[in-house]
């Protein structure tokens, strides 16, 4: 009788110990859910993200209608939802692999994960929804050689043509979804560097081999969610903490942030867990490599540069055989970079560029003297985003007293290290 007993306590336990799992803050991350009242709900808000029918809503209904079908014998639900599946069987609550998940493995493949990269961009003064920097990841190959065929992630709002004061509206007030795109890193590049003449800064997160496995996972779920965008909150760099916090439970990231989000406030909230940042790699845009190799131009140097790309004229009898070669250079790249910025025609380009590789072939000596942008002003070591001052003064002979308040940016004031130069607001 004792025996029948205490097998009845066991099982009471048991299925008390399972009931609650639900509630487990590693399940409601993985699925975005947000408490609401007395129950969660969930950000995604498209119905393909859940299983169970409502289950945005109800996240004991979902946690218990998922480990229901992922122990049928079928594999198209844990196919499509992976991370699921690897929390559930690392909790002993399913069995079986995801060897037949034809499609996901296609994906493993082609990514081939060696480790996770936070990006940064600098800020892009001609989208307003950039003027404060940009975040995104990049899952990392395990492919030789260069990292051009990683893959980056983004979250961004899905706005169509949409322009003017509608977009602006839209966007504060949560009008746009916001989804997941994955992409070669080599366009990723492409865009910000090269197109939109952004610096990227890459920060590799010190994620082990589990949580590598199940970021991957999971940004493969995340491909369908809908999320509504918030361009002041709930954007691109607030998603990208839930998603961290998500692989992670136990760092709480993102409930430090109230009426607003920017980028850099995000990275430096990541840059505050000890460790997880293992490393910073600088990649500059195309426009911050011409800047510097002008900025090592002797005086002759920088006004037979500005004759070439200004005046197409070609006078270089004032310089040595050592500093022609650097000058025609820079020309040449300059060239690329209007073509690129559109203010070239297909046309003009290949001409002025004939021209300069005509002139450069001229040249006994080819060699290049000028040093290649390697570093750059790290964004984590510029100032806070916001800012309270007081003042005290006098002004035509009379005091004054001054509070105030900055909640974003960077003033003619401040030290603008590691932030866009040119971009100041007052």
């Amino acid at each position: 009788m004792w025996l029948r007993f205490l097998f009845f306590i066991g099982l009471v336990i048991s299925f008390s110990a399972k009931a609650e799992e639900w509630n487990d803050v590693a399940w409601l991350k993985l699925l975005h859910y947000e408490k609401n009242g007395s129950s969660y709900v969930s950000l995604v808000e498209n119905d393909e993200f859940f299983i169970s029918n409502g289950g945005r809503y109800n996240a004991h209904k979902e946690f218990e209608q998922t480990i229901e079908q992922f122990n049928k014998k079928e594999d198209a639900k844990k196919c499509e939802f992976p991370a699921r599946f690897i929390y559930l069987k690392n909790k002993g609550l399913v069995e079986g692999s995801l060897d037949k998940c034809d499609d996901y493995q296609k994906f493993l493949a082609d990514v081939q994960p060696k480790a996770v990269t936070m990006l940064f961009t600098n800020a892009y003064m001609s989208n307003p929804s950039s003027l404060f920097g940009h975040t995104l990841f990049r899952i990392d190959t395990k492919r030789k050689g260069t990292q051009l065929l990683a893959h980056g992630a983004n979250f961004g709002a899905d706005t169509g043509d949409e322009s003017g004061v509608l977009y602006a509206l839209k966007g504060l007030w949560g009008g746009y979804y916001g989804t997941f795109g994955i992409k070669p890193y080599y366009d990723v590049i492409n865009l910000y560097n090269n197109i939109e003449n952004r610096d990227i800064w890459e920060y590799e997160l010190n994620f082990s081999d589990d949580e590598l496995e199940l970021f991957v996972a999971h940004m493969w779920e995340m491909k369908t969610a809908k999320i509504r965008y918030y361009f002041a909150t709930k954007n691109c760099s607030y998603i990208l903490l839930l998603m961290l916090e998500a692989i992670r439970p136990e760092l709480d990231l993102s409930s430090d942030f109230g009426f607003y989000v920017a980028p850099l406030g995000t990275l430096k909230k990541v840059d505050s867990v000890d460790g997880f940042i293992k490393g910073a790699n600088y990649r500059p845009s195309r426009q911050s490599k011409l800047n510097y190799r002008a900025e090592q131009m002797n005086d002759n140097q920088y006004e037979v540069f500005i004759d070439i790309i200004k005046r197409d004229e070609f006078d270089l009898s004032k310089l040595s055989d050592d500093e022609k070669s650097d000058v025609l250079e820079t020309a040449y790249q300059y060239v690329q970079y209007r073509y690129v910025e559109g203010d070239l025609e297909l046309k003009d380009y290949r001409k002025k560029s004939f021209k300069l590789l005509q002139e450069r072939s001229k040249i006994a000596n080819n060699k290049l003297f000028f040093e290649e942008l390697k570093d750059g002003e790290n964004p984590i070591k510029a100032h806070e985003p916001n800012q309270l001052s007081l003042s005290v003064g006098f002004r035509n002979g009379e005091a004054f007293e001054e509070i105030g308040f900055k909640p974003l940016y960077n003033s003619l004031m401040d030290n603008s290290y590691g932030l866009l130069k040119g971009a100041e607001i007052n």
